[in-house]
């Protein structure tokens, strides 16, 4: 069985770190300068880290004395830039086991955390199920990626899946973007879940991962569904006309997520299991 060590080859990293140099090359346009500035004024010019240089940076803001040493280029960054707050919230609930779909949302989950790490954000990890059923808050350098990757890898699926209660119990939240990622096949009030995450000043966006059989079920089998976190069973011959009802209840089923993102200023991205996953990592961002 592959493991999340297994994507997270130094190859993959250098991608992602290609990608996160662009998101913040395109982000610059608009003021942003790798780190998130506040209006706070009194000490803003106040010294507080240096980070990697990013090409589009102001040179003046380069420290020699460190590039003369190390012969590397770094920024200063002063008081005034403040890091985004990233909360990844991973659905670990029992529907999420089908096919490889579990270990896609891991990998989408870890992506975006080390995007957040080498773009000098604050990374906060969310488990849940029927809950939070575990959390890591305050990642906010490179090397403590490999902490939440290890943590991702060994997160096991079960139970039912409310995003609702997760978004209740995560308490604080500063200011910064809410990734969630799951299948949403649930019957908990997304709605209710989405306005409690931007009640947190969150901007939210749902990445929904299915399982290839779950997209495209196979024709001619005689089937027992189980609803993995109810139990319920139900019987059914994968004919033509089923397979056709299926397919368009899943259709329906998407867009009303795509319609509930509009409506609330959230933001919905769907994929499957096999979707590449520097192609859904583009796409998503």
């Amino acid at each position: 069985m592959r493991t999340l060590q297994d994507i997270f080859s130094k190859e993959y990293l250098l991608q992602l770190e290609k990608l996160s140099v662009t998101l913040r090359q395109r982000l610059s346009v608009d003021g942003y300068s790798g780190a998130r500035k506040s209006h706070a004024k009194g000490s803003s010019l106040e010294f507080s880290d240096f980070r990697d240089y990013i090409m589009g940076d102001d040179l003046r803001r380069v420290d020699w004395n460190s590039y003369g040493r190390f012969d590397k280029l770094y920024v200063k960054v002063f008081m005034e830039e403040k890091q985004a707050e990233i909360n990844l919230f991973l659905d670990c609930s029992t529907s999420m086991e089908k096919g490889e779909k579990f270990l896609q949302a891991k990998a989408i989950t870890a992506s975006l955390a080390y995007i957040s790490l080498c773009s000098g954000d604050r990374v906060n990890l969310f488990l849940w199920n029927d809950s939070i059923i575990l959390e890591k808050r305050g990642a906010a350098q490179k090397s403590g990626f490999f902490e939440l990757l290890n943590l991702l890898d060994k997160a096991e699926s079960g139970g039912g899946s409310n995003l609702l209660r997760a978004g209740l119990y995560s308490g604080k939240l500063g200011r910064g973007i809410s990734f969630v990622i799951s299948d949403f096949f649930t019957e908990a009030p997304l709605e209710e879940a989405l306005r409690v995450l931007q009640g947190k000043k969150q901007q939210v966006c749902l990445v929904q991962v299915l399982a290839s059989e779950e997209e495209q079920p196979k024709e001619g089998q005689a089937v027992r569904f189980v609803d993995s976190e109810s139990g319920e069973t139900c019987d059914l011959e994968l004919t033509p006309s089923v397979l056709k009802a299926y397919d368009k209840a899943l259709k329906e089923h998407r867009a009303a997520l795509g319609e509930l993102c509009h409506r609330s200023g959230a933001v919905f991205y769907g994929m499957k299991e096999d979707t590449p996953l520097f192609t859904a990592m583009r796409e998503v961002l």
